[in-house]
């Protein structure tokens, strides 16, 4: 039997990078598949009760709630913004580089203040930006390339779970309600992109972090196109 997607960190080193390409896409309609039917199951459950937890939990990452009106911005949003600081975020520091895991690493509370907070309070940044250059120079100096070497050994498959289970958590603020009662709804939900979040961290640790980029621009295709079709 074939191991799951996420631990297998090393298939670079035997798999061409076509080969790869395919067990990524592979892999993502499988769980893409499997996420989308728990959903309905799951909704279909709540409806038969006189429950719309679609309506109640006001997901607002769903591409609908911008049909009608949405604008350029919205669809760079999806298509480009979104994806390259979701990747920033949550995959940068796979690598287990030294120097790119202290780009990732001082980059991090900027990304998060600016993309996650909203934050555009410029002393905030410049502060930010200060300490994440600080973190950066610790790293590159207090650590060695054998050291993170040693490291992607031991904890690249715990790793690359954390960075697909934390992705699919991150959606969890898109709700505008959450409660016990809708929580299986919530949990059904937030498995959409968990699974895609599945296939882009395979095809980044194997083919490199811009490979994962392009991937996360491409399956937000569809809901671009959904927006678009309404503008």
């Amino acid at each position: 039997m074939a191991k799951f997607i996420l631990n297998r960190p090393d298939d670079y080193l035997s798999l061409s990078k076509k080969k790869i390409i395919g067990i990524t896409l592979k892999w993502f309609a499988i769980l893409m598949v499997g996420a989308v039917l728990l959903k309905i199951v799951c909704t279909a459950i709540y409806m038969s009760k006189g429950v719309n937890p679609a309506e109640l939990t006001k997901f607002i990452g769903d591409p609908t709630n911008y049909m009608g009106n949405a604008t350029w911005m919205t669809l760079l949003h999806f298509i480009i913004v979104a994806p390259l600081a979701e990747e920033l975020m949550f995959r940068l520091g796979l690598s287990f580089k030294r120097q790119t895991v202290a780009l990732w690493i001082g980059l991090l509370p900027i990304v998060i203040a600016f993309f996650i907070y909203k934050c555009r309070v410029w002393y905030i940044l410049l502060g930010l930006a200060a300490a994440g250059a600080l973190l950066y120079w610790l790293i590159c100096r207090f650590t060695t390339d054998e050291q993170w070497k040693n490291w992607r050994q031991k904890y690249i498959i715990p790793a690359m779970w954390i960075s697909a289970i934390g992705f699919g958590l991150l959606h969890l603020r898109a709700f505008s309600v959450l409660n016990w009662q809708l929580l299986p709804y919530v949990l059904a939900t937030i498995m959409v992109p968990m699974a895609g979040g599945c296939a882009i961290t395979y095809a980044r640790v194997n083919l490199g972090f811009w490979w994962g980029v392009l991937l996360h621009c491409l399956f937000n295709i569809p809901s671009v196109l959904m927006i678009a079709s309404s503008m």
